[in-house]
C-alpha cells in the first residue's frame, strides 16, 4: 500500500508541477504579447490656437485611400490656404504641396498624383485639384488659394479629378462645408 501512495503522490506531485509551470508559462507569455495598437488620430479635431492663430479644417478628397478625408490645422493669422494646406501636410507627415506654373496652382497633395503629373489633358478632360471654399455651403473658389486668407472656422476643400467642362464640372467635396460639423 505504500508503494500505492507513494505513486499517488508523485503523480499528484507532478500534476501540480506542471499545472504551475503551465501557470507561469501562461503569465510570460500573456506579458510578451504586444498590448493593441492605440486608435488611429482624429485628425478632425481642432489643436488649440494660441494668440495670434486661427484653426482651418482642411477637406481633401480624390487622393490617397489612406490620406484623412478632414484635417483641422492651426496657422498664424494672416495665412493663406496654401499655408493651411502645407500645415495639413505636416500634421499628417505627409509630403508637402506640390506646386506648379509658378507656384499658381495645386500639382500634388499627399503626393498625388506623383510627379510630374500636373494639370495633364487626357482624353476624358484635365486632371487637377479644384479649389473649393465652405461656410454653409461648398463653394468653388473665386480667387487661388495662395490669394485666399483664412480666418478662425475657415473650411478649405480640394477635390482631386478630372472634368472636360462641356459635359462634366468640377464636384464640390462630399459632406458638410461647416467648419463645426467638420471638426466636432
Amino acid at each position: 500500500m505504500a508503494q500505492v501512495s507513494s505513486t499517488r503522490s508523485s503523480r499528484t506531485a507532478r500534476k501540480a508541477g506542471v499545472s504551475a509551470a503551465v501557470a507561469v508559462a501562461a503569465l510570460v507569455l500573456g506579458a510578451c504579447v504586444p498590448p493593441p495598437p492605440p486608435p488611429p488620430p482624429n485628425f478632425a479635431v481642432c489643436p488649440t490656437a494660441a494668440v495670434g492663430q486661427v484653426q482651418v479644417a482642411v477637406v481633401v478628397q480624390g487622393g490617397l485611400p489612406q490620406s484623412p478625408p478632414v484635417v483641422c490645422v492651426v496657422v498664424p493669422a494672416g495665412s493663406d490656404g496654401l499655408d493651411a494646406l502645407a500645415a495639413r501636410a505636416v500634421r499628417i507627415s505627409q509630403a508637402a504641396p506640390r506646386l506648379g506654373f509658378g507656384d499658381a496652382f495645386v500639382c500634388g497633395i499627399d503626393g498625388f498624383p506623383t510627379a510630374p503629373a500636373c494639370g495633364d489633358s487626357g482624353p476624358n478632360g484635365f486632371s487637377y485639384w479644384n479649389y473649393w471654399t465652405g461656410g454653409t455651403t461648398w463653394e468653388s473658389a473665386s480667387i487661388g488659394a495662395g490669394d485666399r486668407i483664412v480666418s478662425q472656422g475657415s473650411v478649405d476643400g480640394w477635390v482631386f479629378g478630372t472634368w472636360d467642362f462641356s459635359t462634366t464640372f468640377p464636384a464640390a467635396p462630399n459632406g458638410s462645408a461647416d467648419f463645426g460639423a467638420l471638426t466636432d
